[in-house]
Protein backbone atom coordinates (compact mmCIF):
# COMPACT_ATOMS: atom_id res chain seq x y z
CA UNK A 1 0.00 0.00 0.00
CA UNK A 2 2.79 2.41 0.93
CA UNK A 3 4.63 1.69 -2.32
CA UNK A 4 1.44 2.19 -4.34
CA UNK A 5 0.56 5.52 -2.69
CA UNK A 6 4.12 6.85 -2.90
CA UNK A 7 4.47 5.65 -6.51
CA UNK A 8 1.22 7.33 -7.58
CA UNK A 9 2.18 10.53 -5.76
CA UNK A 10 5.60 10.77 -7.41
CA UNK A 11 4.26 9.79 -10.84
CA UNK A 12 1.60 12.49 -10.54
CA UNK A 13 4.19 15.07 -9.53
CA UNK A 14 6.41 14.09 -12.48
CA UNK A 15 3.55 14.25 -14.99
CA UNK A 16 2.35 17.63 -13.67
CA UNK A 17 5.79 19.22 -13.79
CA UNK A 18 6.49 17.87 -17.30
CA UNK A 19 3.14 19.19 -18.51
CA UNK A 20 3.88 22.66 -17.05
CA UNK A 21 7.35 22.74 -18.60
CA UNK A 22 5.93 21.87 -22.02
CA UNK A 23 3.23 24.57 -21.71
CA UNK A 24 5.82 27.23 -20.86
CA UNK A 25 8.01 26.17 -23.79
CA UNK A 26 4.97 26.38 -26.07
CA UNK A 27 4.22 29.89 -24.76
CA UNK A 28 7.80 30.97 -25.44
CA UNK A 29 7.69 29.46 -28.93
CA UNK A 30 4.42 31.16 -29.82
CA UNK A 31 5.58 34.54 -28.47
CA UNK A 32 8.96 34.82 -30.26
CA UNK A 33 11.04 33.60 -27.33
CA UNK A 34 9.56 35.67 -24.49
CA UNK A 35 6.68 35.08 -22.10
CA UNK A 36 3.45 36.99 -22.94
CA UNK A 37 1.41 39.08 -20.53
CA UNK A 38 0.50 37.58 -17.19
CA UNK A 39 -3.15 37.23 -18.24
CA UNK A 40 -2.18 34.95 -21.12
CA UNK A 41 0.22 32.97 -18.93
CA UNK A 42 -2.47 32.59 -16.27
CA UNK A 43 -4.99 31.36 -18.84
CA UNK A 44 -2.60 28.82 -20.37
CA UNK A 45 -1.11 27.49 -17.12
CA UNK A 46 -4.44 27.48 -15.29
CA UNK A 47 -3.11 29.02 -12.10
CA UNK A 48 -3.04 32.48 -10.53
CA UNK A 49 -0.13 34.53 -11.91
CA UNK A 50 1.38 37.92 -11.12
CA UNK A 51 4.48 39.84 -12.29
CA UNK A 52 6.60 38.38 -9.48
CA UNK A 53 5.81 34.85 -10.59
CA UNK A 54 6.56 35.71 -14.23
CA UNK A 55 9.97 37.07 -13.24
CA UNK A 56 10.81 33.77 -11.51
CA UNK A 57 10.88 31.89 -14.83
CA UNK A 58 14.48 31.71 -16.10
CA UNK A 59 14.87 31.17 -19.86
CA UNK A 60 16.65 32.30 -23.02
CA UNK A 61 15.98 32.07 -26.76
CA UNK A 62 17.87 32.35 -30.03
CA UNK A 63 17.15 32.58 -33.76
CA UNK A 64 19.45 30.66 -36.11
CA UNK A 65 19.52 30.68 -39.91
CA UNK A 66 19.58 27.71 -42.25
CA UNK A 67 23.37 27.39 -41.81
CA UNK A 68 22.99 27.16 -38.01
CA UNK A 69 24.42 30.63 -37.47
CA UNK A 70 22.97 32.53 -34.52
CA UNK A 71 21.12 35.62 -35.79
CA UNK A 72 19.69 37.05 -32.56
CA UNK A 73 19.61 36.06 -28.88
CA UNK A 74 17.44 37.01 -25.93
CA UNK A 75 19.33 36.47 -22.65
CA UNK A 76 17.59 39.10 -20.53
CA UNK A 77 15.86 36.45 -18.38
CA UNK A 78 18.91 34.33 -17.59
CA UNK A 79 21.65 35.82 -15.41
CA UNK A 80 24.24 33.10 -14.90
CA UNK A 81 24.90 32.32 -18.59
CA UNK A 82 27.01 34.57 -20.80
CA UNK A 83 26.41 35.05 -24.53
CA UNK A 84 29.27 32.66 -25.20
CA UNK A 85 27.61 30.03 -23.01
CA UNK A 86 24.28 30.54 -24.77
CA UNK A 87 25.89 30.11 -28.22
CA UNK A 88 27.64 26.94 -27.00
CA UNK A 89 24.42 25.39 -25.77
CA UNK A 90 22.51 26.48 -28.88
CA UNK A 91 25.04 24.65 -31.06
CA UNK A 92 24.81 21.65 -28.75
CA UNK A 93 21.03 21.61 -29.21
CA UNK A 94 21.33 21.90 -33.00
CA UNK A 95 23.81 19.00 -33.14
CA UNK A 96 21.25 16.72 -31.52
CA UNK A 97 18.58 17.19 -34.22
CA UNK A 98 15.77 16.82 -31.66
CA UNK A 99 12.71 19.03 -31.47
CA UNK A 100 12.42 18.53 -27.69
CA UNK A 101 15.09 17.65 -25.18
CA UNK A 102 16.97 18.29 -21.97
CA UNK A 103 20.54 19.05 -21.01
CA UNK A 104 22.56 19.86 -17.90
CA UNK A 105 25.29 22.49 -17.64
CA UNK A 106 28.67 21.87 -16.08
CA UNK A 107 27.39 23.64 -12.93
CA UNK A 108 24.49 21.19 -12.61
CA UNK A 109 21.83 23.58 -13.91
CA UNK A 110 19.10 21.72 -15.82
CA UNK A 111 17.33 23.02 -18.93
CA UNK A 112 14.56 21.88 -21.26
CA UNK A 113 14.34 23.17 -24.84
CA UNK A 114 12.07 23.26 -27.87
CA UNK A 115 13.16 23.88 -31.46
CA UNK A 116 10.73 25.48 -33.95
CA UNK A 117 11.25 25.61 -37.73
CA UNK A 118 9.93 28.69 -39.56
CA UNK A 119 8.91 29.03 -43.22
CA UNK A 120 12.11 30.89 -44.15
CA UNK A 121 14.07 27.89 -42.80
CA UNK A 122 15.23 29.88 -39.79
CA UNK A 123 14.73 28.26 -36.40
CA UNK A 124 13.71 29.56 -33.02
CA UNK A 125 15.20 27.77 -30.01
CA UNK A 126 13.59 28.41 -26.62
CA UNK A 127 15.30 27.10 -23.49
CA UNK A 128 13.75 27.00 -20.00
CA UNK A 129 15.59 26.54 -16.71
CA UNK A 130 13.94 23.49 -15.10
CA UNK A 131 16.29 23.15 -12.13
CA UNK A 132 13.60 24.09 -9.60
CA UNK A 133 11.15 21.56 -11.08
CA UNK A 134 13.73 18.77 -10.93
CA UNK A 135 14.75 19.69 -7.39
CA UNK A 136 11.11 19.69 -6.29
CA UNK A 137 10.68 16.20 -7.74
CA UNK A 138 13.88 14.97 -6.08
CA UNK A 139 12.79 16.46 -2.76
CA UNK A 140 9.47 14.65 -3.03
CA UNK A 141 11.26 11.36 -3.77
CA UNK A 142 13.55 11.84 -0.75
CA UNK A 143 10.58 12.66 1.46
CA UNK A 144 8.65 9.67 0.11
CA UNK A 145 11.54 7.30 0.81
CA UNK A 146 11.82 8.66 4.36
CA UNK A 147 8.07 8.28 4.92
CA UNK A 148 8.11 4.76 3.48
CA UNK A 149 10.91 3.44 5.70
CA UNK A 150 9.71 5.24 8.83
CA UNK A 151 6.19 3.83 8.34
CA UNK A 152 7.62 0.41 7.54
CA UNK A 153 9.60 0.38 10.80
CA UNK A 154 6.54 1.66 12.68
CA UNK A 155 4.26 -1.06 11.31
CA UNK A 156 6.85 -3.78 11.96
CA UNK A 157 7.12 -2.66 15.58
CA UNK A 158 3.33 -2.59 15.93
CA UNK A 159 3.09 -6.01 14.29
CA UNK A 160 5.72 -7.53 16.58
CA UNK A 161 4.04 -6.08 19.67
CA UNK A 162 0.42 -6.96 18.88
CA UNK A 163 0.56 -9.94 16.47
CA UNK A 164 1.28 -12.38 19.29
CA UNK A 165 -1.78 -11.21 21.23
CA UNK A 166 -3.98 -11.24 18.13
CA UNK A 167 -2.88 -14.73 17.05
CA UNK A 168 -2.88 -16.23 20.56
CA UNK A 169 -6.59 -17.32 20.50
CA UNK A 170 -6.18 -18.92 17.07
CA UNK A 171 -3.04 -20.78 18.12
CA UNK A 172 -4.73 -21.88 21.35
CA UNK A 173 -7.74 -23.17 19.42
CA UNK A 174 -5.44 -25.01 17.02
CA UNK A 175 -3.56 -26.67 19.89
CA UNK A 176 -6.82 -27.55 21.61
CA UNK A 177 -8.16 -29.07 18.41
CA UNK A 178 -5.11 -31.31 18.01
CA UNK A 179 -5.18 -32.25 21.71
CA UNK A 180 -8.91 -33.05 21.40
CA UNK A 181 -8.30 -35.44 18.51
CA UNK A 182 -5.58 -37.28 20.42
CA UNK A 183 -7.50 -37.40 23.70
CA UNK A 184 -10.80 -38.31 22.05
CA UNK A 185 -9.05 -41.08 20.15
CA UNK A 186 -7.77 -42.65 23.37
CA UNK A 187 -11.13 -42.24 25.11
CA UNK A 188 -13.05 -43.84 22.23
CA UNK A 189 -10.81 -46.91 22.10
CA UNK A 190 -12.11 -48.16 25.46
CA UNK A 191 -15.84 -48.28 24.58
CA UNK A 192 -14.96 -49.72 21.17
CA UNK A 193 -12.97 -52.47 22.83
CA UNK A 194 -15.95 -53.23 25.12
CA UNK A 195 -18.34 -53.26 22.14
CA UNK A 196 -16.01 -55.64 20.29
CA UNK A 197 -15.75 -57.92 23.34
CA UNK A 198 -19.53 -57.95 23.85
CA UNK A 199 -20.03 -58.71 20.16
CA UNK A 200 -17.61 -61.65 20.38
CA UNK A 201 -19.48 -62.93 23.44
CA UNK A 202 -22.77 -62.76 21.53
CA UNK A 203 -21.21 -64.73 18.68
CA UNK A 204 -19.97 -67.36 21.14
CA UNK A 205 -23.46 -67.74 22.65
CA UNK A 206 -25.71 -67.41 19.62
CA UNK A 207 -23.30 -67.83 16.71
CA UNK A 208 -22.30 -65.35 14.04
CA UNK A 209 -25.11 -63.63 12.18
CA UNK A 210 -25.46 -60.62 9.91
CA UNK A 211 -25.93 -58.29 12.91
CA UNK A 212 -22.84 -59.36 14.80
CA UNK A 213 -20.88 -59.36 11.58
CA UNK A 214 -22.04 -55.81 10.77
CA UNK A 215 -21.17 -54.66 14.31
CA UNK A 216 -17.70 -56.18 14.00
CA UNK A 217 -17.11 -54.44 10.66
CA UNK A 218 -18.20 -51.06 12.02
CA UNK A 219 -16.01 -51.45 15.11
CA UNK A 220 -13.03 -52.22 12.88
CA UNK A 221 -13.90 -49.27 10.67
CA UNK A 222 -14.19 -46.90 13.63
CA UNK A 223 -10.95 -48.18 15.17
CA UNK A 224 -9.11 -47.65 11.87
CA UNK A 225 -10.49 -44.10 11.57
CA UNK A 226 -9.44 -43.22 15.14
CA UNK A 227 -5.96 -44.60 14.53
CA UNK A 228 -5.59 -42.52 11.38
CA UNK A 229 -6.77 -39.35 13.13
CA UNK A 230 -4.29 -39.92 15.94
CA UNK A 231 -1.50 -40.48 13.41
CA UNK A 232 -2.43 -37.26 11.59
CA UNK A 233 -2.56 -35.30 14.85
CA UNK A 234 0.85 -36.63 15.92
CA UNK A 235 2.40 -35.71 12.58
CA UNK A 236 1.07 -32.16 12.90
CA UNK A 237 2.38 -31.88 16.46
CA UNK A 238 5.94 -32.67 15.38
CA UNK A 239 7.89 -29.44 14.82
CA UNK A 240 10.57 -31.23 12.79
CA UNK A 241 11.57 -34.62 11.47
CA UNK A 242 14.37 -36.70 12.95
CA UNK A 243 16.35 -37.07 9.75
CA UNK A 244 18.66 -39.85 8.72
CA UNK A 245 19.75 -41.22 5.38
CA UNK A 246 17.28 -43.86 4.22
CA UNK A 247 17.09 -46.04 1.12
CA UNK A 248 13.94 -44.81 -0.59
CA UNK A 249 14.17 -47.58 -3.19
CA UNK A 250 14.03 -50.33 -0.55
CA UNK A 251 11.01 -48.74 1.16
CA UNK A 252 9.06 -48.41 -2.11
CA UNK A 253 9.98 -51.99 -3.11
CA UNK A 254 8.85 -53.35 0.26
CA UNK A 255 5.52 -51.51 0.12
CA UNK A 256 4.90 -52.49 -3.52
CA UNK A 257 5.40 -56.19 -2.79
CA UNK A 258 2.91 -56.07 0.10
CA UNK A 259 0.19 -54.58 -2.13
CA UNK A 260 0.91 -56.51 -5.35
CA UNK A 261 -0.84 -59.70 -4.28
CA UNK A 262 -3.82 -57.71 -2.96
CA UNK A 263 -4.19 -55.89 -6.29
CA UNK A 264 -3.90 -59.07 -8.37
CA UNK A 265 -6.43 -60.79 -6.10
CA UNK A 266 -8.82 -57.92 -6.83
CA UNK A 267 -8.49 -58.46 -10.58
CA UNK A 268 -6.15 -55.54 -11.25
CA UNK A 269 -2.77 -55.33 -12.92
CA UNK A 270 0.21 -54.17 -10.89
CA UNK A 271 3.31 -52.70 -12.54
CA UNK A 272 6.42 -51.39 -10.79
CA UNK A 273 9.61 -49.76 -12.07
CA UNK A 274 11.91 -48.87 -9.17
CA UNK A 275 15.47 -47.62 -9.60
CA UNK A 276 17.88 -49.04 -7.05
CA UNK A 277 19.76 -47.17 -4.31
CA UNK A 278 17.93 -43.84 -4.39
CA UNK A 279 18.51 -42.34 -0.96
CA UNK A 280 16.77 -39.45 0.78
CA UNK A 281 16.90 -37.90 4.24
CA UNK A 282 13.99 -38.43 6.61
CA UNK A 283 12.05 -40.71 8.93
CA UNK A 284 11.87 -44.20 7.43
CA UNK A 285 8.65 -45.03 9.31
CA UNK A 286 6.88 -41.93 8.04
CA UNK A 287 8.10 -42.46 4.45
CA UNK A 288 6.92 -46.08 4.57
CA UNK A 289 3.52 -44.86 5.78
CA UNK A 290 3.44 -42.34 2.90
CA UNK A 291 4.10 -44.99 0.24
CA UNK A 292 1.54 -47.34 1.80
CA UNK A 293 -1.13 -44.62 1.80
CA UNK A 294 -0.55 -43.75 -1.87
CA UNK A 295 -0.51 -47.37 -3.09
CA UNK A 296 -3.52 -48.28 -0.92
CA UNK A 297 -5.40 -45.27 -2.33
CA UNK A 298 -4.50 -46.32 -5.90
CA UNK A 299 -5.71 -49.87 -5.20
CA UNK A 300 -9.03 -48.65 -3.75
CA UNK A 301 -9.90 -46.29 -6.60
CA UNK A 302 -8.43 -48.19 -9.54
CA UNK A 303 -11.00 -49.21 -12.15
CA UNK A 304 -12.00 -52.85 -12.25
CA UNK A 305 -9.47 -54.66 -14.42
CA UNK A 306 -7.32 -51.51 -14.49
CA UNK A 307 -3.64 -51.01 -13.81
CA UNK A 308 -1.81 -49.77 -10.72
CA UNK A 309 1.65 -48.35 -11.36
CA UNK A 310 4.52 -47.56 -9.00
CA UNK A 311 7.61 -45.82 -10.37
CA UNK A 312 10.66 -44.44 -8.58
CA UNK A 313 13.32 -42.59 -10.55
CA UNK A 314 15.87 -39.79 -10.44
CA UNK A 315 14.33 -36.60 -11.80
CA UNK A 316 16.22 -33.57 -13.12
CA UNK A 317 19.71 -32.90 -14.41
CA UNK A 318 21.25 -30.07 -12.40
CA UNK A 319 19.14 -30.31 -9.24
CA UNK A 320 18.39 -34.03 -8.96
CA UNK A 321 15.38 -35.21 -6.98
CA UNK A 322 13.80 -38.55 -6.17
CA UNK A 323 10.48 -38.79 -8.00
CA UNK A 324 7.83 -41.27 -6.88
CA UNK A 325 4.82 -41.75 -9.16
CA UNK A 326 1.87 -43.85 -7.96
CA UNK A 327 -0.82 -44.15 -10.62
CA UNK A 328 -4.05 -45.99 -11.33
CA UNK A 329 -6.58 -46.04 -14.13
CA UNK A 330 -9.57 -43.87 -13.21
CA UNK A 331 -11.95 -43.28 -16.11
CA UNK A 332 -14.33 -41.10 -14.06
CA UNK A 333 -11.63 -38.56 -13.20
CA UNK A 334 -12.06 -36.04 -16.03
CA UNK A 335 -14.11 -33.44 -14.16
CA UNK A 336 -12.71 -33.95 -10.66
CA UNK A 337 -11.34 -31.08 -8.54
CA UNK A 338 -7.97 -32.56 -7.59
CA UNK A 339 -6.96 -29.50 -5.57
CA UNK A 340 -9.19 -30.73 -2.69
CA UNK A 341 -7.84 -34.27 -2.51
CA UNK A 342 -5.47 -33.42 0.34
CA UNK A 343 -8.18 -31.75 2.45
CA UNK A 344 -9.05 -33.62 5.62
CA UNK A 345 -12.20 -35.79 5.30
CA UNK A 346 -12.59 -34.93 1.59
CA UNK A 347 -14.07 -37.66 -0.58
CA UNK A 348 -15.16 -37.36 -4.19
CA UNK A 349 -18.32 -39.29 -3.35
CA UNK A 350 -20.17 -36.58 -1.38
CA UNK A 351 -22.65 -39.07 0.07
CA UNK A 352 -19.90 -41.05 1.86
CA UNK A 353 -21.83 -44.17 0.91
CA UNK A 354 -19.32 -45.30 -1.68
CA UNK A 355 -18.49 -48.98 -1.89
CA UNK A 356 -14.86 -47.93 -1.56
CA UNK A 357 -13.78 -47.88 2.07
CA UNK A 358 -12.01 -44.81 3.40
CA UNK A 359 -12.44 -41.60 5.36
CA UNK A 360 -10.62 -38.90 3.40
CA UNK A 361 -7.84 -38.80 6.00
CA UNK A 362 -5.09 -40.83 4.33
CA UNK A 363 -4.13 -38.31 1.66
CA UNK A 364 -4.12 -35.54 4.26
CA UNK A 365 -1.59 -37.60 6.25
CA UNK A 366 0.43 -38.18 3.07
CA UNK A 367 0.55 -34.46 2.27
CA UNK A 368 1.63 -33.72 5.85
CA UNK A 369 4.45 -36.28 5.67
CA UNK A 370 5.70 -34.79 2.39
CA UNK A 371 5.56 -31.27 3.83
CA UNK A 372 7.48 -32.34 6.96
CA UNK A 373 10.19 -33.81 4.74
CA UNK A 374 10.40 -30.59 2.67
CA UNK A 375 9.17 -32.36 -0.44
CA UNK A 376 6.42 -31.66 -2.95
CA UNK A 377 3.33 -33.61 -3.94
CA UNK A 378 0.82 -32.93 -6.70
CA UNK A 379 -1.77 -34.79 -8.75
CA UNK A 380 -2.02 -35.05 -12.52
CA UNK A 381 -4.61 -36.71 -14.75
CA UNK A 382 -4.06 -37.83 -18.33
CA UNK A 383 -5.29 -40.63 -20.58
CA UNK A 384 -7.80 -41.93 -17.99
CA UNK A 385 -4.99 -42.30 -15.43
CA UNK A 386 -4.53 -40.39 -12.20
CA UNK A 387 -0.96 -39.92 -10.95
CA UNK A 388 0.31 -38.87 -7.53
CA UNK A 389 3.76 -37.34 -8.01
CA UNK A 390 6.07 -36.95 -5.02
CA UNK A 391 9.48 -35.24 -5.06
CA UNK A 392 12.22 -35.40 -2.42
CA UNK A 393 15.79 -34.11 -2.38
CA UNK A 394 18.40 -36.80 -2.96
CA UNK A 395 21.29 -37.20 -0.53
Amino acid sequence: MLISVIGILNASKYATSEKRINKILDLLSENNGVLPDEEVVEKILGRKTNPDIIVQYRYFSAYVDSSNKVITMNTEHIANLSDTDVIFYVKKILSGNNKYGNFTTTDGQKFAYKLNLHEDESRLIVVLDTTSYIEDRDDLIDTSVFIFFSNLVFFIIIFVIFSGKVMMPFMENYRNQKAFITNAGHELKTPLAIIAANNELCEMIGGENEWTKSTKEQVERMTDLINRLVVLSRFEEKSNVIEKNINFSDIVTKSSKSFKSLAIKGGKNFESDIQNDICISGDDGAIYELVNILIDNANKYCDEGGTIGVKLMVHGITFKKAKLVVSNTYKDGKNVDYSKFFDRFYREDKSHNSSVSGYGVGLSIAANIVKRHKGKIHISYKNDTICFNVYFNIV
